[in-house]
């Protein structure tokens, strides 16, 4: 893992732990995976029963934002009926 990568990493680190601090338990996020230039992310919680999901994970960007990571939502997916699987791509990086 290079050093650009682990710094990211510690940085989305720390916007998970912000964001679940905020929106726990409605919502939650938790960090899957980081490969290239993508974040796969899990979102659970209440929020996973809304029509204002989305939102949530545009929280997370604007969360990651403020840590001067900029991301933006590739996709997302609903699991189960019970979370989304959502994936983000740090901009400005190549895979």
């Amino acid at each position: 893992m290079s050093q650009k990568t682990k710094k990211i990493k510690e940085k989305i680190i720390e916007g998970i732990r912000k964001f679940n601090e905020i929106r726990s338990p409605e919502a939650k996020v938790e960090l899957v995976k980081i490969k290239g230039n993508e974040v796969l992310t899990e979102f659970s919680g209440h929020m996973c029963f809304t029509c204002g999901t989305y939102d949530y994970f545009e929280d997370f960007v604007y969360e990651m934002k403020d840590l001067r990571v900029d991301l933006e939502i590739k996709n997302f997916k609903r699991e189960n009926n019970e979370r989304y699987l959502v994936t983000f791509l740090v901009k400005g990086r190549k895979k």
